[in-house]
């Protein structure tokens, strides 16, 4: 069998969608060695990649067609056909039309256009709304995320149930690694980062709900309290930095950019624990990662956050700022928490196995073929 897989995502993008794409295809690499698979990308998102490992390089299929968006969704079935591909996978809420001969499968991630009207500008919403239906439409067979995804689809779109089959993300074998006192220390020298914070991995965006973060750290039981931001901006980083400077916070609150994904885990491990207040989550990969870690998680009682975190996390309503400050200041000064989190964690992430996930999609594969 031939998997052919859209490599947009894969080579261009730096967080969850790329994270996600980059993660399931090593996973096969890893599980499945003896099937063959090609990544079919555009020169636009291949040329600048900093994602060109081997492993994905000699598998890849680069257009030099004039236009990369046209080409994506009408001129890439003349490669896919060409290489005899038997199953073609879109990694992300998008799949192009191809021969009946063909099998397509669509990865859904989220719905948020749906969920969240009002974060998105009125054109994105029609946009995004229409690529999600016609891609259930014409796809063979949907991966969702989440039961949450799943039925935020089967809401949506009325695609029938038994065409959407949930497949969790799980995490890369970075995640894998002990981190060590050595290599935290030379990571806390190299960032300049204080000796404990609470950590937020994600977008500066209204979706992400960054902001009532900062406010819960400007109460006065977390003025001795640090936070430390992984993120690349969004559209809500402007204000973020304006709110910093005019309550003082600039010693206390300390952004990560463009960190090399292979060191986030050594971050997760520096952190006391992570926040993730989101107020919308397709499935939310941030708080696997630092269950992984073994570290306390608070994150939002909402949409697939319970679904991710099982009885492994600290929830809180993402829209009360005393209830996100009540709940940092548990996982700062309850130090017998530890040890329980630390075994919850590891029981809960075994519903995320990669073998176990792995195998899950390679038989959505072969049960098309």
């Amino acid at each position: 069998m031939t998997i052919g897989f859209d490599g947009k995502r894969l080579y261009d993008n730096k967080t969850g969608l790329g994270n996600y794409s980059r993660t399931l295809f090593n996973r096969l690499l890893q599980f499945y060695p003896n099937e063959e698979y090609k990544i079919f990308v555009h020169q636009k998102y291949f040329e600048d990649s900093q994602y060109k490992y081997p492993a994905f390089v000699d598998r890849t299929v680069v257009s030099d067609a004039f236009s990369a968006d046209l080409w994506r969704f009408k001129g890439v079935e003349d490669d896919i056909a060409q290489h005899g591909i038997n199953v073609y996978h879109g990694l992300s809420n998008e799949v192009p039309e191809l021969p009946a001969g063909i099998k397509k499968v669509v990865t859904i991630h989220d719905v948020i256009f749906h969920k969240l009207p009002k974060t998105f500008p009125f054109i994105d919403r029609q946009m995004y709304a229409y690529k999600t239906k016609k891609a259930c439409h014409i796809a063979d067979a949907i991966i969702a995320v989440s039961e949450q995804t799943k039925q935020d689809l089967i809401e949506l779109t009325k695609t029938p149930e038994e065409k959407i089959h949930v497949v969790y993300p799980t995490w890369n074998k970075e995640y894998e690694h002990e981190c060590n006192y050595v290599l935290k220390e030379e990571y806390f020298a190299r960032y300049g980062l204080p000796r404990d914070f609470v950590l937020y991995v994600g977008a500066i965006s209204k979706r992400k709900n960054f902001l009532r973060l900062l406010e819960a750290m400007t109460l006065p039981e977390n003025q001795d309290k640090h936070l430390v931001a992984v993120s690349n901006g969004g559209d809500e980083y402007g204000a973020a930095e304006e709110y910093i400077y005019d309550k003082q916070l600039e010693g206390r609150v300390f952004f990560l950019k463009d960190l090399p994904w292979y060191e986030l885990p050594i971050i997760y491990h520096m952190s006391q624990g992570l926040v993730y207040p989101s107020l919308y989550e397709g499935f939310g990969l941030p708080i696997l990662e630092a269950l992984r870690c073994g570290k306390p998680v608070i994150t939002s009682n909402l949409s697939s956050m319970p679904e991710v975190g099982g009885d492994a996390c600290i929830f809180i309503d993402p829209t009360n700022v005393e209830e996100i400050s009540a709940a940092i200041n548990f996982i700062y000064y309850n130090l017998e928490l530890a040890a329980e989190i630390k075994a919850k964690a590891m029981q809960q992430i075994q519903k995320f196995n990669p073998q176990k996930m792995t195998d899950k999609m390679m038989d959505v594969y072969k049960g098309l073929v």
